[in-house]
């Protein structure tokens, strides 16, 4: 490369020699012809007149010699500035291309054949070259990747015929003397030199190994899992396609998604490191059964997906069913014994559930979650119901976050009713939203989903702040004041300002803490007993009351339930639907009762429907009950209409419908 001030002497000087000597000619023969006559006039002597010429000759050699020493010392000082800069950039750009693993190189053109002129050693020493080699087109030729070498070819051509306005831009691979193959980064500019005769190919390239390998990394971690090395949900789209455009489409394929149930209880109880190695061994079997055809993927870190081809969808589904009992029915050996894994799956067909390998994906994650709500351990295959199903659960979804501040959240109560004096002690406030679209949407559908997305907390404390401001209002004519209860999610309690917010909530409506009342789910204490003790006790601080609701449906030990700071046991209506019929029933009843006598806990019974059940329940000691048999959940305002009900079994079918 030239730099601006090199150019600029170039076409400053470049008629200057021939100036100079031109104009020396003509001054030599102007001073011979004019000063021989001068001197023959003046000196007529022929020996005066030889030594006068021999002086005259001294004087223009004197003279000339000096003038040139003059004009070559003010041309110097422009040409050994320039040479400084030439240097100096030279040395800039040797430095910067060193630094970024590159260097310069020269392709000559001349006679319409290409050869290399020049290769810095920046560029010969990552290939394993000595310094100073001399690298042919035939090496440089031999040493590229073949698939690599037209696109080379056409860059370069394309350059050279559009006469240096495009510049010669390519990446390509050369193998070094290690064998190995390492990527380099070329641009170059055709320069054409002494009025074209001379034509080269003039760049840089740059070492760029490093690079295509880390863009490698990434896309390999953008389509395969980097724990278990198992294709991700878009590449398992991709390999599904590939397989359909290979059949044309009329082999069916059938994509089971599975997901382990218990491997967060595994995490808990065995640690991270015993999660991992289940893991790894379900991988590996999907592996070994990819040699066999088997398509796998990794969903999430608890699910996984099979997908396997028949020529009909029973073939398609008999394959993917054996698959699935190899990789997740058969026990995985572990340093502790064996460990038997239980499983929820959910499956879907093409061509009949989906018109691609995306939409068989999306709808075999539908039967997915029916499955895992079953709680059984067959495979769930998708149905048309499915579909509209999780359509309804998408647009509830899109519409819940929202759902807070355009006031579609609404509370009622149902009252709680001391079964001796059938009068209303106190009300259950249940959350109920009221979607424009599709009407009242039960708790049961909604709060799931808001558990699940992260809204509950609002929803939770929306519910907490209404109900005791509502609380605040009743009065019984004996002047009783109400207690209200409240359910709160394991994901509320796991908020360590979770007890602080309901003191401000307390605070701000001025609800009494004694008649506030938490509710909380054996959930909520299984998934870890020692933070649950902490907040609850937190809250019984306050003053306020913690029952435990839906007792009998979960797994928590009684020892357990003694270290709770609880108050009341609510029994799940399971236990109470047909109460003094069914003896197995009636005896587990008497056993929570005989428990919470021996505990100090009040105990109130749910979901009661009739009048018989009703006076079986108060005989056997229950406290409170709550159901139908007395009063729907109804509104703030009816609510207060029932604090002065007296209920009686024979009372009952009055209750509020």
């Amino acid at each position: 490369m030239i730099p601006p001030e090199g150019g600029s002497i170039r076409t400053r000087y470049r008629f200057f020699p021939a100036l100079v000597a031109g104009a020396y000619a003509v001054t030599s023969l102007l001073w011979i012809l004019f000063s021989d006559r001068v001197v023959a006039d003046l000196f007529t002597d022929d020996s005066t007149y030889h030594q006068v010429q021999t002086y005259k000759g001294l004087f223009f050699i004197s003279a000339s010699s000096l003038l040139i020493f003059l004009l070559l010392r003010w041309m110097w000082k422009d040409i050994l500035a320039a040479y400084r800069t030439a240097r100096e950039s030279e040395r800039r750009l040797q430095l910067a291309l060193a630094s970024a693993d590159g260097g310069v190189w020269a392709i000559d053109l001349a006679n319409g054949e290409e050869s290399v002129d020049y290769v810095s050693p920046g560029l010969l020493a990552p290939l394993g070259f000595p310094e100073g080699h001399r690298l042919s087109m035939a090496e440089l030729h031999s040493r590229t990747h073949p698939d690599d070498m037209a696109r080379i070819d056409s860059s370069i051509d394309f350059a050279i015929a559009s006469g240096g306005r495009h510049v010669h831009d390519v990446r390509y691979r050369v193998r070094a003397d290690d064998g190995t193959y390492r990527w380099f980064h070329s641009r170059g500019s055709l320069v054409v030199e002494d009025g074209g005769k001379t034509r080269r190919l003039i760049g840089v390239s740059f070492d760029i190994t490093s690079q295509m390998e880390a863009e490698d990394l990434v896309r390999q971690l953008r389509r395969y899992d980097p724990v278990t090395g198992l294709a991700k949900p878009d590449t398992l789209i991709d390999e599904v396609t590939a397989e359909l455009a290979k059949s044309g489409g009329k082999q069916a394929f059938a994509v089971l998604q599975v997901r382990i149930r218990d491997l967060e209880q595994i995490v808990g109880e065995a640690g991270s490191p015993e999660a991992e190695r289940i893991v790894q061994a379900v991988a590996e079997r999907l592996r070994v059964g990819a040699a066999a055809g088997t398509l796998a993927a990794r969903i999430a870190g608890d699910t996984f997906a099979l997908a396997t081809s028949g020529r009909s969808p029973g073939e398609a589904v008999d394959n993917v069913s054996k698959a699935f009992h190899q990789v997740f029915l058969v026990p995985i050996r572990t340093e502790g014994g064996e460990i038997r894994l239980r499983v929820a799956a959910g499956g879907a067909l093409f061509p009949q559930d989906g018109t691609d390998a995306g939409e068989v994906l999306r709808k075999s994650g539908h039967a997915l979650l029916a499955a895992v709500a079953a709680s059984d351990t067959a495979v769930h295959w998708f149905t048309s119901g499915l579909d509209a199903e999780h359509r309804q659960r998408g647009e509830r979804l899109r519409d819940l976050g929202m759902a807070v501040e355009k006031g579609e959240i609404g509370v009622v109560y149902q009252p709680l009713v001391d079964l001796k004096t059938g009068r209303t002690l106190g009300f259950e406030a249940l959350a109920r939203w009221l979607r424009p679209i599709e009407g009242t949407v039960s708790p049961a559908a909604f709060i799931p989903l808001a558990e699940e997305f992260g809204h509950i907390r609002s929803i939770g404390e929306f519910v907490l702040r209404q109900a005791c401001a509502t609380a605040t209002r009743w009065r019984g004519a004996d002047h009783r004041s109400p207690f209200v209860a409240v359910n709160v999610s394991t994901i509320q309690l796991d908020d360590p300002a979770f007890p602080a917010t309901v003191a401000r909530i307390l605070a701000e409506t001025g609800l009494a803490p004694a008649r506030l009342e938490i509710e909380i789910t054996e959930s909520v204490i299984i998934k870890d007993p020692e933070l649950a003790i902490r907040r609850l006790q937190a809250l019984r601080d306050l003053g306020i009351a913690i029952a435990v609701d839906d007792f009998g449906t979960g797994y928590s030990s009684l020892a357990m339930l003694s270290r709770l700071p609880v108050t009341k046991l609510k029994i799940d209506r399971c236990l109470v639907t047909g109460f003094g019929e069914s003896r197995s029933t009636s005896g587990i009843v008497s056993m929570i009762v005989d428990l919470c006598r021996h505990l100090n806990l009040e105990v109130t019974a749910e979901g009661i429907e009739t009048d018989a059940e009703a006076k079986a329940l108060a005989e056997a000691g229950i406290d409170l009950g709550q159901g139908f048999v007395f009063s729907r959940p109804v509104e703030a305002g009816q609510a207060e209409e029932l604090l002065n009900c007296k209920w009686s079994t024979t009372e009952a079918r009055r209750a509020i419908a």
